[in-house]
Order: C-alpha cells, then structure tokens, then sequence
C-alpha cells in the first residue's frame, strides 16, 4: 500500500466504523489492511493517519464487499462525535446554521487535504467538500463518504426536522444511482463543478435541542487556542481557504487573505518565510480541482 503523503494527516473518527461495515456487507476486514501498517483494532476514532492511505482503505473496502456505494454507506453511519471535539462543538450550537459554521471554521483539525465549506449559493446555502492535496490519487469516495456524513449529520442535529433540499456531487452518474437517491430523498445531480448539500435559509434557522451555550463558550476557547498554535502555518491555511475560493471565483489575494484572517501583506510575508508563494499555491490547488473535474 503506498506510503505517499504521510505528510497530510487525516483524523481516523470518519473511517473509524470501516472494518465492521466491512464485515456486515460479507468481506474480510484483515483483507482490507494487508500491507497499510495498520491492523483493523488501531483504526481509532482519534487516530491520525496518512489520507492517502485512508483512501486507500476506502477503494479496497469496496472490493472486498462489491459494494460501489460502501463509502456513501460509512458516511451515514456516523455521528457528530465521529468528528472529535468539532462535531461536539456542532451539538452545542444554537441552531443548524451555525453548527454548520462551526464544522467548516474548525475542519482543518480532522483534515490537511481536505476542505469543508459553508457558503451561499443563490437563494440558499452550501455546506461542501473539496479535495486540495495535489498527489492524492483521484478518487470519488472522499466525497461519497463526506455527502454521506453531512446527511448523517443534518438529521441528528435537528432531530430529523431537516433534510437536504439538493445534493449536488462531482463524480459521474454510477451504474447504479439508487442509494444515493434513496439516502437523500431530494434531487440528487451528478457531473457536477462541487460535491455538496443544499440546505435553504430557514432550515438553517433550526433550533438544536442540543444546545449549550456555557460549554459551547469553554469548547470554542479551547479550539481557538488549539488553532492558533496549529502547526500547518498560513500556507497550510491558504491551501485549505483556496479550494472554495476557486469555486467560488473569491481567489484573488486579497479574498483569499480575508478568509485566512490575515492582511495580504502579512499573508504575503508569511507566505514568503515558508518558501512558497500565493501563485504557486493557486497554481496548485487549481490542479487539482481540474484534475478531478476531467477524471470523476
């Protein structure tokens, strides 16, 4: 199994599941991890692993159990605590909208080579997922396990009061589209420029019965703290801010500098004391969004 990447650490909580779900659908899970370095009882929740390699475990998984929806599967069966002290800061949140903020302001924690995004699209909004590590092998199922995952946690946090209006997924159309269709109840398009999950402005003005503002106000210090003692620098911050940006046509410097929370000059600064420059970055999340829009 390749050891590439080991370098973009990926937190274990989403996959952590795999092995049993493995065994359900009739496969072998020592299978799956023949060759990782990893044997099936260390896949724990607050592990980090190579994203390369959790992939990886992924595209086996789907092998073994001839199930092309295995990762769309896996991503239903989690719960805000897969996501660690993010998704427990998610179920102390107010309402559905700013749980959802609160998954993409503090993402970067869980994932290096991955963005979660939360941003207005028309009349409504986008709670999305994008791929940034440019040697990552191109692969669907990040983005089925993520779609499956956002579902999975619309539906707890509300109670099941609120379900998707739209999914809207990256990858061709499979053979089979009907578990798609079937987990989100809505329109589901494929071929599509982002993979993401629509939801209106008045479902994210859904109440959480969850909520605690005390121990939301403590967890949200202490992840503030975490962050700004991050180790990934501010190339790390603008790699994970240029995915949507790109998308979302907001990729100039100096909106690229606003949602890293940095003045361009000082983004520049920084940028060039970590030996890369913001052209360079662009040029190579912008390879990697291309590359998947032509091979998905």
């Amino acid at each position: 199994m390749t050891s590439a990447l080991n370098h973009i650490p990926q937190r274990v909580g989403p996959i952590a599941a795999l092995p049993a779900l493995v065994a359900e659908f009739g496969g072998k899970a020592e299978e799956i991890f023949a060759g990782s370095g990893l044997a099936a009882a260390e896949l724990t929740p607050d592990r980090y692993i190579s994203m390369a390699i959790a992939v990886e475990l992924l595209e086996r998984a789907v092998t073994a159990t001839g199930r092309p929806d295995f990762a769309l599967q896996l991503g239903l069966r989690q719960t805000p605590s897969s996501l660690g002290p993010v998704g427990r800061l998610m179920s102390l949140a107010p309402t559905l909208g700013e749980a959802l903020n609160d998954l993409a302001s503090f993402q970067i924690n869980n994932s290096r080579g991955l963005v979660v995004y939360f941003t207005r699209l028309g009349d409504d909004f986008a709670l999305g997922v994008g791929i940034y590590g440019r040697a990552l092998q191109v692969s669907s199922l990040p983005y089925d396990l993520s779609i499956g995952i956002g579902c999975s946690l619309v539906r707890q946090l509300t109670r099941g009061l609120v379900a998707p209006v739209e999914i809207m997924l990256i990858r061709r159309e499979p053979k089979d589209p009907a578990p798609y269709h079937r987990i989100a109840q809505c329109p589901v398009r494929f071929d599509q420029a982002q993979s993401c999950i629509i939801l209106s402005r008045q479902q994210l003005a859904c109440k959480l019965a969850s909520a605690d503002s005390a121990a939301r106000a403590m967890l949200l210090r202490q992840l503030n703290e975490a962050m700004s003692a991050a180790p990934w620098g501010v190339a790390g911050k603008v790699r994970h801010a240029l995915r949507p940006a790109l998308l979302q046509g907001r990729d100039s410097l100096r909106e690229v500098a606003r949602a890293a929370g940095l003045h361009p000059r000082s983004l520049e600064r920084h940028l060039k004391e970590e030996g890369v420059s913001f052209d360079a970055l662009k040029d190579e999340v912008r390879f990697t969004l291309a590359r998947e829009l032509l091979a998905l």
